[in-house]
């Protein structure tokens, strides 16, 4: 994705032959400069709808529309020709030029390191309907595999924030390893939902800004929030009506491209069910049973950055009942006295049921200090079953287990870990990828595993075992 780079120099080129304009004395007489600024606004609007958004650009985006404004303004104000030069002090050109250089070193420096474009290569897309939601599948395999039926089926729920292209080089990864790869995003409740059709059409939609909002508010307060804790539970039963509806369409051996049964590239003796965030917390949360599916094995879990909201308890006000003796005017101070209870806001007072599981779960986990976000989390492990593990790599942050570090690098710089990182941003979608296998191999015993490749781990990959 380094191409971005000539639109990016030739951007900075236009703004540093307008700034310096006052150093240069060639160039004080071009008038044409004065465009320069609106020129390189409009080819930074450009790359936002040819690269997707780009947030490494944003802060140069806001600088170049700032010039662009300014020039205008200035000769709206002086009432001036457009274009001609004003005399200017040298020393005032010292600043724009070090917010130019500013601006452009974030967008040169956390530019993607690779192609960010989605996988095409031995990939299957399809459409799928359920229960009034439409469902776009991608399905990654390897069509050189001598023998694909072997290879364990991994069915990964994207995460809430960036859906299928926060899991498409992991799904990639995934694949190479001996897994078939299934990802998904739904309409209407990922974003993007996206769906690329055989003749190459790509189908994009979002969600609401409001919707957006009430998802950070979530992320960042659900586990101190009653209020933002019901709408994360809300989220993790979406996401668990998402992995009971694959189930049933993968127990009808769904065809791809009209004439290769799913299970003819795949392994219904080892299935893994994989989700991040609610995803995941769907994957174990109590109740939650996958004995219903006798068609197909499901060997383990794995739940990636999961907050497991649905396991805290919000605190209930202690009022006492009503006697039955109250009269009227008693009746009515201890409604009103319910009603200001009730609208107060409600904090999470701990952890409630702890789910029975009888499948290995492999929890996935940033390397952060084990805080009060954790403790369902860590509660949960304790009461898994045998061969389950915690996992977490030194220094990760919770985006660093996605396709986040290579897509979006300075996204993930404000979500670090306090340690340094056991792996480069280039390479966080294979170590993330080998964790998941390491632990497949163990889950699937032996046999069912044989396809996978288990590359050794680096140090700073620490484990807990039950």
């Amino acid at each position: 994705m380094r191409e971005i780079w000539i639109a990016e120099l030739l951007i900075c080129l236009f703004l540093f032959l307008h700034i310096s304009r006052p150093v240069i004395k060639a160039l004080r007489s071009i008038e044409g400069l004065a465009w320069l600024p609106l020129t390189a606004l409009i080819i930074t609007l450009v790359l936002f709808p040819a690269y997707g958004f780009r947030p490494e650009l944003v802060p140069l985006l806001l600088y170049t529309a700032f010039l662009t404004g300014a020039g205008i303004f200035a000769q709206i104000r002086d009432n001036a020709r457009f274009g001609a030069y004003k005399k200017t002090r040298i020393a005032l050109v010292i600043p724009p030029l070090a917010l130019l250089f500013i601006t452009a070193g974030i967008a040169f420096y956390f530019t993607p390191a690779k192609d960010t474009a989605l996988i095409t290569r031995g990939v299957y897309t399809l459409r799928a309907e359920g229960k009034g939601a439409e469902y776009y599948i991608r399905i990654y395999t390897d069509s050189n595999d001598l023998h694909p039926s072997s290879r364990p089926l991994l069915i990964l729920a994207p995460p809430l924030l960036g859906s299928i292209m926060a899991v498409d080089q992991i799904s990639g990864e995934l694949r190479d390893r001996g897994f078939t790869a299934l990802s998904y995003s739904r309409r209407g409740f990922d974003s993007p939902a996206i769906h690329v059709s055989e003749d190459g059409k790509t189908e994009r939609h979002g969600i609401g800004a409001a919707e957006w909002f009430r998802r950070f508010n979530t992320f960042s307060s659900g586990t101190v929030s009653a209020k933002a804790n019901a709408y994360g539970r809300l989220l993790e039963d979406e996401r668990k009506k998402d992995i009971q509806f694959l189930l049933s369409w993968l127990r009808q051996n769904p065809l791809l491209d009209e004439k290769i049964p799913l299970f003819s590239i795949a392994s219904r003796s080892a299935v893994f069910l994989a989700g991040y965030d609610a995803g995941g917390s769907a994957l174990v949360l109590p109740g939650n049973s996958f004995s219903n599916f006798s068609e197909i094995q499901i060997r383990g879990l794995i739940a990636i950055e999961s907050p497991l909201w649905s396991m805290y308890r919000a605190e209930t006000p202690e009022i006492p009942p009503l006697s039955p003796e109250a009269g009227w005017l008693e009746s009515v101070r201890y409604g009103l006295k319910r009603w200001f209870e009730d609208m107060k806001p409600k904090k999470i007072t701990g952890v409630g049921q702890v789910p029975e599981l009888t499948i290995p779960v492999l929890f996935l986990t940033s390397g952060r200090e084990r805080d009060s976000r954790h403790q369902a989390l860590y509660r949960c492990f304790e009461a898994a079953p045998a061969h389950s593990v915690l996992a977490s790599a030194d220094g990760a942050g919770p985006l660093d287990y996605s396709d986040f570090p290579v897509r979006y690098p300075l996204i993930t710089a404000f979500f670090r870990g306090r340690q340094k990182k056991v792996w480069n941003n280039i390479d966080a979608p294979a170590g993330t990828a080998d964790i998941i296998t390491a632990f497949a191999a163990q889950a699937a015993e032996g046999g069912a595993a044989s396809p996978l490749k288990n590359a050794p781990l680096p140090k700073g990959i620490q484990f807990s075992y039950r």
